[in-house]
C-alpha cells in the first residue's frame, strides 16, 4: 500500500512540476508573442494587485506608527515602527475532501521606541509552533481563529535568544517563555528551542523544537527537525518527526521535498510525503506555491489520500 501510494506520488509530481516549469519557461519565451489582448489583462491584474498590497503595506504600517507612539510619550523621529506580513489563498483537495481550503494571514509589528524589543503579532495560524521547519500548513486540522501575542525580547544575541510571550490562542489566554539557542560547526547549524508555557484552560504546558540543518551545496540544504509538546490537559505528549530537502533553483523558483510522521499517542498518528514547489508570480512580493502530497492517517486505518495544494501568497512590508 505504502509502496503503490508513493508511487501515485511519484506520478503526480513529475506530472505537475514539470507542467507548471514548463508553462512558466514558456511564458517567458512566448511574451513577445502575445495578443495584445493578453497583455492589457495581465497589465490590468499586476496594476490592480500592486495597488491592493500597496494600500495594505502604508495601512499596516501607519498602524504600527500609531502603536509605538501610543506605548511611549516620546518617540524617536528616525526610527519608525514597521509592519510585515503575507497573506495566503489556498486550496487543497484530497481523496476524503475534494473541498479544503486554506487561508491564512499574518501580523507582525515591530515596535522600535521600546528598544526594539517589542513585537505585536496577529494571525489565524494556531498551529505555527507545532510544525517543522520545512513542513507545510497542508494535512494539519486548523480551527483558525484570530490570535494574537504580545513578544518581549529579552534577549538577542548571535546565538542565544531569550523572549516572553503573552496573548490569546484558540481563545485560550495563555503566557509563554522561550530560549533559542543554535550552534554552526562548518556546514552544520543545530538549533534547539525549549519554552514553559502556561494556558487559563488547559493549565501548564512545555515544548522542545530541535533541528539540524546540512548545507549540501550552495542551493540544497538537508534539514532534520523533531518537536515534542506537552500539555497538562492532554493524557500524552505530541511528537512530530521530519526530513526535508530544499533546493532553491534560481532567483524565482525553489523546492522543498519532505517526509514527515506525527503523533499524539492516542489513535492520531499520521505520515505525509510531499513536493513543496514555490515560483515567484509576476512581482517580487507574489508567489505561487503547488504540493502534491500524500497521508497516512490512523484513524483511517492508515489507507492513503493523496491530494495536491495550491496557494497563492502575498507579502506586505517587504
Amino acid at each position: 500500500m505504502l509502496l503503490n501510494s508513493c508511487s501515485r506520488l511519484s506520478i503526480l509530481t513529475l506530472l505537475v512540476v514539470p507542467f507548471l516549469s514548463q508553462a512558466s519557461n514558456s511564458a517567458s519565451r512566448e511574451k513577445s508573442a502575445k495578443p495584445p489582448l493578453t497583455l492589457e489583462v495581465k497589465k490590468t491584474v499586476t496594476d490592480s494587485a500592486t495597488f491592493l498590497q500597496s494600500q495594505l503595506n502604508t495601512h499596516m504600517q501607519n498602524s504600527a506608527q500609531w502603536l509605538d507612539q501610543l506605548l511611549v510619550s516620546e518617540g524617536s523621529e528616525k526610527t519608525r515602527a514597521t509592519a510585515k506580513g503575507y497573506v495566503s489563498l489556498g486550496f487543497a483537495p484530497r481523496a476524503r475532501d475534494l473541498s479544503d481550503f486554506d487561508n491564512q494571514f499574518k501580523v507582525s509589528l515591530d515596535l522600535p521606541n521600546l528598544e526594539n524589543k517589542l513585537s505585536v503579532i496577529i494571525d489565524n495560524d494556531e498551529a505555527e509552533e507545532d510544525r517543522l521547519p520545512f513542513q507545510s500548513s497542508s494535512g494539519q486540522d486548523q480551527d483558525n481563529h484570530i490570535n494574537a501575542a504580545l513578544n518581549w525580547y529579552m534577549l538577542q544575541k548571535q546565538r542565544l535568544n531569550i523572549e516572553h510571550r503573552i496573548g490569546v490562542s484558540r481563545s485560550n489566554l495563555y503566557a509563554q517563555s522561550r530560549l533559542k539557542y543554535q550552534q554552526k560547526i562548518e556546514k552544520w547549524r543545530f538549533t534547539v528551542s525549549p519554552s514553559i508555557e502556561y494556558y487559563l484552560e488547559d493549565g501548564w504546558g512545555a515544548r522542545v523544537n530541535t533541528r539540524l540543518d546540512r548545507q549540501i551545496e550552495s542551493d540544497q540544504t538537508l534539514n532534520f527537525a523533531f518537536n515534542t509538546r506537552y500539555v497538562e490537559s492532554e493524557p500524552t505528549n505530541r511528537v512530530s518527526l521530519g526530513i526535508f530537502h530544499s533546493h532553491t533553483y534560481n532567483n524565482d523558483q525553489a523546492g522543498v521535498t519532505g517526509v514527515w510522521l506525527k503523533d499524539s499517542f492516542s489513535g492520531e498518528r499520521s505520515y505525509y510525503a510531499s513536493y513543496r514547489w514555490r515560483t515567484r508570480f509576476f512581482e517580487h512580493w507574489l508567489f505561487f506555491e503547488a504540493e502534491p502530497f500524500v497521508e497516512f492517517r490512523e484513524r483511517y486505518d492508515f489507507d492513503d489520500e493523496p491530494g495536491i495544494a495550491l496557494r497563492l501568497i502575498a507579502y506586505y512590508g517587504v
